[in-house]
């Protein structure tokens, strides 16, 4: 493993997070399905162009919908679905994709994404695949057919948290994590058991 960072080691240094649920999205259209990459000891990888930090002081202050929360300490979920998003063509960031949700009421009013929404916010261009269960053969499924899968997993300090999945390989689930940037993805060591949640977001 040499030359990655590991997901829990630099999460677990970070003391806020998020906690939130489904949501949706808006921007610009897509015409392009994202590229998926073959690679040798694992599935194939989604392309991974576009990362955006929840802590951005562009965007850290704004309030989730109509809520109290602020993107810094609960925007896990908008800034992991903002870089989702990018990636697959449209023109957004966390600030934007959250002013695009509260305009069509793509919050509950815990401040929780509706999944819905993304369908709203991309004009149906982009939707998101919900999942009662968590496997590794839904996660590369969702990589296969250019969804990507969003996780949802617990921090060391307890809170909820969401990052984007981009592949997985013998060396475990390589993300991109809206509270750490990195020069390339972090890899997430720990067993698809670790995942509470997952749900997967791409062009329909």
């Amino acid at each position: 493993m040499t030359g990655w960072k590991t997901l829990i080691a630099m999460t677990a240094l970070l003391l806020s997070a998020c906690s939130t649920t489904p949501a949706k999205t808006d921007t610009k259209s897509a015409t392009t399905q994202p590229a998926i990459t073959g690679s040798s000891g694992g599935t194939s990888f989604l392309a991974d162009k576009v990362y955006f930090s929840q802590k951005d002081p562009r965007w850290a202050s704004d309030r989730l919908g109509r809520t109290s929360d602020t993107m810094e300490s609960d925007g896990c979920l908008v800034s992991a679905t903002a870089m989702v998003l990018g990636n697959l063509g449209f023109e957004t960031n966390p600030g934007d994709l959250n002013k695009r949700l509260t305009a069509v009421d793509g919050y509950t009013k815990n401040g929780w994404l509706i999944w819905s929404a993304i369908d709203k916010v991309t004009d149906n261009q982009a939707t998101a695949r919900y999942y009662d269960s968590v496997s590794n053969e839904i996660i590369d499924g969702c990589i296969a057919d250019g969804y990507y899968p969003l996780a949802r997993f617990i921090l060391p300090n307890g809170r909820s948290h969401w990052s984007v999945i981009l592949r997985r390989s013998e060396f475990g689930y390589h993300m991109r994590d809206p509270l750490h940037a990195s020069d390339q993805p972090l890899i997430f060591p720990r067993s698809v058991d670790a995942f509470k949640a997952v749900r997967c977001v791409g062009l329909k």
